[in-house]
């Protein structure tokens, strides 16, 4: 799944965002369980998996439980285009660079709209700099795996 920059212009369009690209996460570490044996990279990805599965079910909840009244709230200061991701299934000898670069447009994401969050809700802001932070420990094994 190659997702283009979204028009980010409320809330809730982020919000929107933030889920379709924790389940397109999740897809594609589901699809690249079966590349790996069960040890090694193949732990790192079952477990990335399972996390951004979680994450959107998170996402989900708040939404519908704390944010509905939130939803309209016109947002600035968020570009897109700058999130444009890759979920697409890889070969194995591309995996992990692609799980690293999908993590890190994740981090940038979250990193972006907890600023933008934070103007209107501190709870959302906090949720979206620990997703954040996260992701970038996620890449960071990614990284570590592939060397």
């Amino acid at each position: 799944m190659d997702v283009a920059g979204p028009e980010l212009t409320t809330f809730g369009a982020v919000l929107r965002f933030a889920i379709e690209l924790e389940a397109a996460s999740a897809a594609f570490y589901d699809a690249a369980v079966h590349t790996f044996a069960k040890d090694g990279p193949g732990t790192l990805v079952r477990e990335l998996a399972a996390q951004h599965a979680n994450r959107r079910h998170l996402l989900e909840r708040t939404k519908q439980m704390k944010l509905n009244e939130m939803v309209l709230e016109p947002i600035t200061g968020l570009e897109g285009a700058r999130y444009r991701f890759e979920a697409t299934p890889a070969p194995k000898d591309d995996l992990l660079s692609r799980a690293a670069a999908l993590e890190a447009v994740a981090e940038r994401f979250y990193g972006d709209s907890s600023i933008v969050a934070k103007a209107l809700l501190t709870e959302a802001a906090r949720t979206f700099r620990k997703l954040g932070e996260e992701n970038g420990r996620n890449a960071a094994r990614l990284r570590a795996v592939r060397a």
